[in-house]
């Protein structure tokens, strides 16, 4: 009995040193990754501050004026390019256009003296319609 509880203490302890190491052994590549992404981070973080660079270098606005009188052919603005807000037309009054369309779809009313005789009043609804279902069956006679 004393032997197969040393050989169960020693398998145990073969078992809990084998997860030791692999769980040390997996440690240690999850730290390599994180410095690997960490120095990949640092180089774009570089790459990018480059390209600020370049781009500040590019929109100097001395290199943007030399660029402009070299390829475009503007004019400066002066006081004949402004106008004065009185010299805009004045708006055109638009009136009440909800008031026009609720008129022009609006549908014409009945009165009751212009109906035409049996004519009866039907319950204005939004969209539902009552059905009457007509059974062709004849009833059960009861016995």
């Amino acid at each position: 009995m004393i032997r197969l509880l040393n050989v169960l203490a020693i398998v145990g302890l073969i078992g809990s040193a084998v997860y030791a190491y692999s769980i040390k052994y997996d440690t240690l590549y999850q730290a390599g990754q994180v410095s690997k992404l960490k120095t990949a981070l640092h180089k774009e973080r570089q790459a990018i501050a480059v390209l600020r660079a370049e781009w500040q270098l590019l929109t100097r606005p001395d290199r943007l004026q030399a660029a402009v009188e070299r390829h475009l052919t503007l004019e400066p603005i002066g006081d004949g390019h402004l106008a004065r807000l009185t010299d805009l037309p004045n708006r055109p009054d638009r009136g009440d256009e909800i008031g026009r369309l609720l008129a022009s779809t609006a549908t014409p009313t009945v009165t009751p003296k212009d109906k035409p005789a049996g004519v009866r009043d039907e319950p204005r609804t939004t969209g539902s319609v009552t059905t009457r279902t007509v059974s062709t069956r004849p009833p059960a006679v009861s016995r």
